[in-house]
């Protein structure tokens, strides 16, 4: 998707976008498309139909999404994000890398995670900006931080159709998180309870420097109990 095709994206959706190409209108509405708020917040219930598709317990879905979003979906109306340079420097094949070093990075550096939410709003608005794809592609949304590049196997057609559910409601973050299980063949893994496993296929292969397995473990632990 290029920025003409997004601006009429958006304009079906009723946004003034302004002159054609991104523009501070333009970016303007990207982010009050994607400031729904959280529609449906979610439930016990919610949680007991995923667990059951998944064929696991409740408290290991809720263990995931008490680690992935720590108890906030959406923040100010908008889904929790995470930008990851080194995503989006891979996915525009470091073109970016020498004139936009905060936005795309060959390597992974966590120097480059920004705290506060504004921030990675505006990284994320930045980087589409200059790719489109990459850009949405390279963020993690939501209650269960799942990255845009697994769009596809999420059920989006794009990474902005995927931005855009992840936008929507808790409980099209959740139909996200069953589909990335299942399509990602990480169901017998967390079935298991093998968190080690669950972890590299969840989080990629550098889990342990954020201890995942460790924290996922210990939240389902707790969850059992209480």
């Amino acid at each position: 998707m290029d920025h003409a095709d997004l601006q009429r994206r958006l304009a079906t959706l009723g946004h003034d976008t302004g002159k054609p190409g991104w523009g501070p209108r333009m970016r303007v509405a990207v982010h009050d498309e994607l400031t729904k708020g959280p529609d449906h917040v979610l439930t016990q219930f919610d949680i007991d139909q995923a667990a059951a598709m998944l064929g696991v317990e409740a408290a290991k879905v809720w263990a995931v999404y008490e680690v992935e979003s720590s108890g906030d979906a959406f923040i100010n109306g908008r889904p929790t994000i995470l930008f990851e340079p080194h995503r989006f420097s891979r996915a525009t094949g470091h073109r970016y890398d020498k004139s936009h070093p905060r936005l795309s990075s060959r390597v992974w550096n966590r120097t480059l995670y920004l705290r506060s939410q504004d921030g990675r709003w505006a990284q994320l608005l930045d980087a589409v900006a200059l790719d489109v794809d990459a850009g949405f592609a390279s963020a993690s949304y939501g209650g269960f931080q799942i990255l845009g590049e697994n769009y596809a196997v999420c059920g989006a057609h794009d990474p902005w159709s995927f931005a855009w559910r992840q936008a929507q409601t808790e409980g099209d973050q959740l139909e996200a998180f069953v589909r990335f299980v299942e399509g990602n063949g990480l169901k017998r893994a967390l079935q298991r309870q093998d968190w080690a496993a669950f972890a590299r296929g969840y989080n990629g292969t550098a889990y342990r420097l954020n201890k995942y397995d460790e924290k996922l473990a210990a939240a389902y632990a707790k969850r059992r109990a209480g």
